[in-house]
């Protein structure tokens, strides 16, 4: 594996050598599927407009901080009572 300029792009390249990401073209869409399978088989993927795009999203997939501790808070009026 090459030189990366920093901690970020070295976590695109092993993400990219060990076949954990990939950005293809649809053509029945056409735009570019990217997909990322991290860390624990969670998987990240979405659509962009060109290739260059794509890995822009894996990227930021990747190296996403705090990855599985957003937790989202129940909607609604939880603390009033029954009528």
């Amino acid at each position: 594996m090459g030189e990366a300029a920093d901690e970020a792009e070295a976590r695109l390249m092993i993400a990219r050598e060990q076949g954990r990401a990939s950005v293809t073209f649809s053509e029945r869409s056409g735009r570019y599927r990217w997909t990322v399978v991290l860390d624990g088989g969670k998987t990240s993927h979405g659509w962009a407009e060109t290739e260059a795009e794509g890995w822009w999203f894996v990227k930021e997939a990747v190296n996403r901080p705090y990855r599985g501790t957003h937790h989202r808070k129940p909607r609604g009026l939880w603390t009033l009572p029954p009528t």
